[in-house]
């Protein structure tokens, strides 16, 4: 069975788990933990490669196209595989708790949105961004005791994150709510 699904696209350290906490408060939405399902499939060889996995992923990437392109429907078997994957885990999450709509906050998504777009076409997103300075500095001052080097050299999320949101955000295929995190807290 399909599950709703709302997506909050945002970079570490944008104020999401405020949003989220916002959002989980409508009788409707459950959020939770960041499960993470959704990168680690963007990087099975079809869409992405993985550079690091213990096995050859070029071969399993060219082999793994080849396999889809033998299926029915292609690409849209693919997809369809992927969203279903995502759905039981998500559903499981939802059973029992009497809400409908499943909140993922996971910040990892955005350096993956077309893909995601493509298993989740029909899902809500939200973009929560914030002012790119702020958020490297919340990012510094909570992980790094204030070392920006360190930092940057340990995830350069100003680098990675805001081009992908900033290209998303631009896009008008996959339908999404802007909301600036300095606008959300405003008093």
């Amino acid at each position: 069975m399909p599950v709703s699904m709302l997506f909050v696209i945002s970079a570490p350290r944008s104020g999401s788990t405020m949003l989220e906490r916002m959002l989980e408060s409508h009788s409707m939405i459950k959020g939770g933990p960041e499960p993470h399902l959704i990168t680690p499939l963007a990087h099975l060889g079809v869409w992405e490669k993985v550079d690091k996995a213990p096995y050859d992923h070029i071969l399993a990437a060219e082999a793994q196209k080849l396999f889809v392109d033998m299926l029915p429907n292609k690409e849209q078997d693919y997809w369809e595989a992927c969203r279903a994957y995502c759905e039981v885990l998500y559903g499981r999450f939802l059973d029992g708790t009497g809400k409908s709509i499943c909140l993922d906050k996971t910040p990892a998504y955005a350096l993956v949105l077309p893909f995601m777009a493509k298993v989740f076409p029909d899902a809500k997103y939200v973009v929560l961004t914030r002012h790119p300075l702020a958020l490297f500095s919340s990012y510094a001052n909570s992980f790094f005791d204030g070392d920006y080097s360190q930092a940057l050299n340990h995830n350069p999320i100003l680098q990675r994150y805001v081009p992908a949101i900033a290209a998303f955000l631009r896009q008008h295929e996959t339908s999404h709510l802007h909301v600036r995190y300095e606008d959300l807290v405003k008093t």
